[in-house]
């Protein structure tokens, strides 16, 4: 049975009181409830928790139910509260809150903690407005929810959209995927991943700002054409506790966010775009899929981003056919031999 509360009611709740309420049953959330959840201090201290701030970009849930979830983020009016330099494409932070909410909504349905597994075609309708009291609507509908036969954990489907203020479509996302895990299934992931180290995150944002998603060593790109003539590039990226992300994402189950790591190839096949192809702003614009297999953990290692059969299609933008996220120790030899993340038809061009 859900729990009907206004937002203002929730505001008009002090800490306690948002304790005690059963966070599985409420059709809305206000913002110090989703904090609440970030800290583990609903009941969840074992169990899923959402991103800390700044990471998490989601100010209120105006409804969850069994179909839908509607949420929205307002753009801070003082730009000192703004965490994240603007001068970055910023597309797949708002991406992750889709992901995100799908894995709220599923830990409301079974005990665990949530992953993001994939999802189909995503793609940018117009760019992100980062102007001062602007909001935007997160918008998802379920596709479908499959709980584990043994009981523990399930997978979560939907479609999932970005709203502007006027209702306008800023980015679509088909079939995002999202699985409960087992806290046993994450320890078991973070010997096999590199994730023993353990992280003491930190919720202080006091010195968080103008932060820039980590994205790839500059000087580690290398471009070279196969046999077929197909252009290939790879650039890596170092990885170690320090790494910022790891403070906020997940509290006491660190992990660098799939996006994250969605945001560095995208920014790699941007600047292939402008040094091989002579594209002069480009902007991301698609993706047929995105798979995660994997994750990254903390312990120091670094990540290899590979674009495969880079080229321009008919309407001129730079489409990488193939993309994949590789794990490395530090001497860069193969942790596991697959990729961790996967891409099909990741696509950049010029802005409109």
């Amino acid at each position: 049975m859900s729990t009907e509360y206004s937002i203002e009611e929730l505001d008009a709740l002090d800490d306690q009181q948002l304790k005690a309420l059963d966070w599985k049953k409420l059709l809305r959330f206000n913002g110090r409830l989703l904090e609440l959840h970030g800290e583990g201090q609903l009941g969840n201290e074992s169990l899923a928790k959402l991103p800390l701030r700044p990471i998490l970009c989601v100010d209120k849930i105006d409804l969850i139910d069994d179909k839908v979830i509607e949420g929205t983020f307002t753009f801070p009016n003082d730009k000192e509260d703004w965490a994240f330099d603007t001068s970055e494409s910023l597309e797949m932070l708002f991406q992750d809150q889709l992901d995100q909410l799908v894995g709220f909504w599923g830990a409301r349905k079974a005990d665990g903690i949530g992953r993001a597994l994939s999802s189909g075609v995503c793609k940018l309708h117009q760019s992100l407005d980062f102007t001062a009291g602007k909001t935007i609507t997160f918008s998802l509908q379920k596709r479908k929810w499959m709980q584990n036969k043994d009981s523990e954990g399930g997978t979560a489907v939907f479609n999932g959209r970005i709203l502007d203020e006027a209702g306008e479509l800023i980015l679509e996302t088909k079939n995002v995927i999202v699985g409960i895990l087992r806290p046993q299934d994450i320890l078991d992931l973070r010997k096999q991943y590199g994730g023993t180290l353990g992280v003491k995150n930190a919720g202080d944002t006091t010195d968080a700002h103008m932060l820039r998603v980590p994205i790839y060593d500059v000087q580690s790109k290398t471009s070279l054409r196969n046999d077929d003539s197909e252009l290939c590039v790879n650039a890596t990226q170092p990885i170690d506790q320090n790494l910022w992300p790891l403070r906020f994402h997940f509290r006491e189950d660190p992990v660098v966010p799939g996006n994250f790591g969605t945001h560095g190839m995208i920014a790699l096949l941007k600047e292939v775009a402008r040094d091989e192809f002579d594209v002069k702003d480009p902007v991301f614009k698609s993706m047929n899929k995105k798979t995660f297999s994997g994750m990254i953990f903390e312990d120091p290692k670094q990540i290899r981003f590979e674009l495969n059969d880079v080229s321009r299609d008919e309407e001129g933008n730079v489409v990488a056919r193939q993309a994949n996220l590789f794990l490395e120790d530090e001497a860069g030899q193969r942790m596991i031999d697959d990729p961790i993340y996967t891409y099909r038809n990741m696509t950049v061009g010029e802005r409109d």
